[in-house]
């Protein structure tokens, strides 16, 4: 059952907390439907129990992973910085442990010049990263939920390698089909902690998103330190614009990439 932030069961008339909420499309209720629940719908936010500061728990045929509700907690205690979530410690130190570990040796080359890619379903450490948190329904549902977003998404990622040959650091914002785009870290110590994603603010207002910016018309407004396990999720608008850093020396930033596109 779910418990609100003190610890204490949370028990509403009209939804079970649990589960990600849903609502009758003749009616608008849940438990006391009289339609049966035939024709449902989405009920925004999702799960409203963590926005609140509590948590979800396993109940009956619903077994909550550790490793997803370790991710979810982190959520749930991250604020909204600068319009996106930076969370320290994104991922169960077990599964982060292993993620490192199994890093893959072999990437194949994509059309960026020194950016290198590999699948996020190369191995069984990165397809449990994938399954359990990033495409995960709690957590997709807790990161809208937390940016105020009403929409159900499907999931893509992949792991890239960055070196010094990698020059395209314009600021931008992502591609239209990405609702919200995510990034986690995955070196294999601080040395390049100074290079993690850049974002930006145009400093003349700027209402084309399809637009790329040159740095010195924009004000640098945070940088995310690249450290293992710092994840960002940014919705995409206005105030999404970023770059990646200028790498100035030899490096391999390692990294996953994806994104949440709404269906």
């Amino acid at each position: 059952m779910a418990i609100d932030k003190h610890g204490i069961p949370f028990h509403p008339s009209e939804y079970n907390p649990d589960y990600p909420r849903i609502k009758c499309k003749i009616c608008g209720l849940m438990n006391s439907c009289e339609h049966g629940l035939t024709d449902v719908e989405p009920w925004y936010p999702r799960l409203p129990i963590l926005l609140e500061g509590g948590m979800v728990q396993s109940i009956d045929d619903f077994i909550l992973d550790p490793w997803t509700e370790y991710t979810l907690q982190r959520i749930v205690n991250t604020n909204i910085t600068n319009h996106k979530l930076i969370i320290k410690d994104f991922l169960h130190p077990e599964l982060i442990e292993q993620c490192l570990q199994h890093w893959p040796t072999d990437f194949y080359k994509i059309e960026v010049e020194g950016r290198t890619q590999q699948d996020i379903d190369y191995n069984i450490a990165y397809k449990m990263m994938f399954n359990k948190v990033l495409d995960d329904e709690y957590v997709k549902c807790a990161i809208a939920d937390k940016f105020g977003l009403e929409a159900e998404y499907k999931t893509d990622a992949w792991l890239w390698e960055d070196t010094e040959d990698f020059t395209i650091n314009d600021v931008h914002v992502d591609y239209d089909k990405f609702n919200i785009t995510f990034g986690l870290y995955m070196p294999l110590d601080d040395s390049i902690k100074e290079y993690g994603t850049q974002f930006w603010e145009p400093k003349t207002k700027e209402s084309d998103l399809g637009k790329s910016l040159i740095r010195e018309n924009c004000n640098l407004i945070d940088q995310v330190p690249f450290i293992s396990n710092y994840a960002y999720f940014m919705p995409r608008t206005n105030n999404s614009w970023h770059s990646s850093p200028i790498i100035d020396k030899p490096m391999t930033r390692r990294h996953v990439y994806g994104y949440y596109s709404a269906v």
